[in-house]
């Protein structure tokens, strides 16, 4: 149920009631020749942006100046991504993930101008591009002379990326496609140079003419191709951000990315490991901000004392210590599956997104909160860290999606396995195999459920919850499944409640690999991160059990009724004076 060996994923086999220890335990470290070159960089980048970078300027001026930029590619940072062979640094996604993190600490507009250039701008290249296309785009991408971006969001197509309306059409020569329509929200859009672009393209699809979804590789030269004016945002107000027009623009041939029509997998492939740099750059604001609410928490005095040994404070600042090592344990575990060959990884970078933007959000929340007034002043950090972290909820996939993407994902093996079981019940002789093989699962549900084993004596309760709740997750995705057979899809409140028992349980998984590793291997100071381990899983296991009772017995109905009455009478009408 759980796939092959060339597809294995530890979230898909998790909702088929499988543990795929292995995948996820000993906790992975980058080899000590990668971790020096990665201590250059990060120094290099620390000594630029003490000297270069001041995110407030940035903030108010809007943008972020050409001498910043020509700083950066001068250090190498725009080639990150990009393989050695073509110029660049060659970085894992695990380098490339803690140099970002390290970025969007300093400043988040930065963060998103060069994520759109290299997470998402770049990587559709380097993943699918010919040899001639990356030999022709790489080397200028990773010494900074070309821009790049990602361009896939449409007026009637966000969430909903199939419903794009751009269109390329293949000349009668078959020398160009001509590209017509329209994007919007596209980071880099003013600034860029070569844009990756996706449009429906008309094919023959078994005998009839169907459109399809193609990448193609633009140019901003391209005649025809134009630019809109700047968005003015909430936050991140440094990043460029505008909308794209295509009218008649000739696309060579060459320049289609990937085959005719496999456009909207190459989009998703490009946003699985977009999705891991966002959530990197999230831990880097997370840690920050820990850092300052602590600080204030130490100095701020009232009522005689600092206002940190007051518990209302203690409790915000553990909780925020807490989830941010969960959100770091995450990012760098997901990575590492990124970096290891034959692995499904989309769910994981799924949950790495929807935790860790949360995190930072809930995190700047509370440190402004531990900043009282202080924090509502532009003089001070917070305001701007809170304008521009609001975005990362919403864009590369809003959490709503992907939480509809990896409940939906994620029952889709169980509930095949499910289709299976009817058949073969319905033909008893036939499927004798198959009903043995239920048979034996089901005994073994109720003996020896796969489970994380051999875990530190200090984590062995932490480990009995998760082992608890991963066996509470299969059966009600089970019961779920029998309960709305294909209607599932429709069932919002069900997939959410699944994804985020999901969510804390691949967090907690995270969290138990990297502090068990660490006791292993004798790590200094651990007892500290034992701790912080054991703190988050307390709460997230409660959290799923919550979530997972509530799959049962809850109030949708009710819920359902007051949206409905809301919508019919446009707004709220109770007040209790009119």
């Amino acid at each position: 149920m759980a796939g092959d060996e060339k597809t294995r994923s530890f979230l898909k086999s998790l909702f088929a009631g499988e543990v795929l220890q292995d995948l996820v335990f000993p906790y992975p470290v980058l080899a000590p020749q990668e971790q020096e070159d990665l201590r250059v960089i990060l120094n290099s980048f620390r000594e630029f942006a003490r000297d270069h970078i001041d995110s407030a300027a940035i903030d108010r001026q809007g943008y972020i100046s050409p001498e910043l930029f020509a700083g950066l590619k001068e250090l190498g940072f725009f080639g990150l991504a990009v393989p050695e062979k073509y110029g660049g640094a060659g970085l894992s996604q695990t380098a490339y993930g803690r140099v970002f993190e390290e970025i969007c600490a300093v400043d988040a507009s930065l963060g998103v101008s060069l994520g759109g250039h290299l997470s998402i701008g770049t990587k559709g290249i380097v993943m699918f591009g010919t040899d001639e296309q990356k030999e022709k785009y790489l080397p200028p991408i990773a010494s900074g002379e070309y821009m790049t971006a990602f361009a896939l969001t449409e007026a009637g197509a966000g969430s909903d990326a199939a419903g794009i309306q751009s269109k390329a059409v293949l000349n009668p020569e078959r020398t160009h496609f001509v590209l017509n329509g329209g994007k919007m929200w596209i980071t880099n859009g003013g600034i860029a140079d070569v844009f990756t672009v996706f449009a429906k393209t008309p094919m023959m699809v078994g005998g009839e003419m169907q459109d399809k979804i193609s990448a193609f590789l633009v140019e901003r030269a391209c005649k025809g191709f134009s630019s809109g004016k700047p968005e003015e945002k909430l936050g991140i107000h440094g990043s460029n951000t505008t909308t794209l027009s295509f009218d008649n623009v000739q696309v060579p041939v060459g320049n289609m990315l990937g085959q005719m029509g496999k456009g909207f997998k190459i989009a998703m492939e490009i946003l699985n490991t977009g999705r891991l740099g966002l959530a990197s750059g999230c831990v880097g604001g997370c840690k920050a901000l820990v850092t300052l609410a602590a600080e204030h928490a130490k100095n701020r005095r009232q009522f005689g004392k600092a206002i940190g040994q007051f518990e209302m404070i203690q409790d915000k600042i553990a909780r925020m210590a807490a989830d941010t090592y969960a959100a770091d344990s995450i990012v760098y575990l997901t990575t590492a599956l990124a970096d290891r060959p034959g692995i499904d990884y989309s769910l994981e970078s799924a949950v790495s997104k929807i935790f860790v933007s949360e995190t930072l959000w809930r995190v700047v929340n509370e440190a402004t909160q531990i900043a009282g007034g202080l924090g509502y002043s532009r003089e001070y950090p917070y305001e701007q860290a809170l304008r521009d972290a609001r975005i990362n909820l919403i864009f590369e996939g809003t959490n709503e999606i992907l939480r509809a993407f990896l409940a939906l994902s994620g029952m889709e093996g169980p509930g095949e396995y499910l289709k299976q079981l009817g058949r073969a019940l319905r033909d008893p002789i036939k499927g004798f195999g198959l009903l043995t093989g239920y048979a034996v699962g089901k005994v073994k549900d109720t003996v020896a459920h796969d489970q994380l084993s051999r875990l530190a004596p200090q984590l062995q309760t932490a480990g009995d919850h998760f082992n608890a709740m991963a066996k509470e997750l299969h059966s009600a995705v089970e019961k779920a499944l029998m309960k709305y057979g294909k209607s599932i899809i429709q069932r919002q409140f069900a997939q959410k409640r699944l994804a985020d028992a999901a969510i804390d349980l691949y967090a907690m998984a995270a969290v138990l690999s990297r502090v068990d590793t660490l006791l292993k291997r004798k790590h200094p100071h651990v007892e500290q991160e034992v701790l912080l381990a054991n703190t988050f899983v307390e709460d997230a296991w409660r959290r799923v059990r919550r979530n997972l009772r509530q799959m049962e017995s809850n109030s949708d109905g009710g819920r359902k009724r007051i949206a409905e009455m809301v919508y019919d009478l446009n707004g709220y009408r109770w007040s209790v004076y009119n």
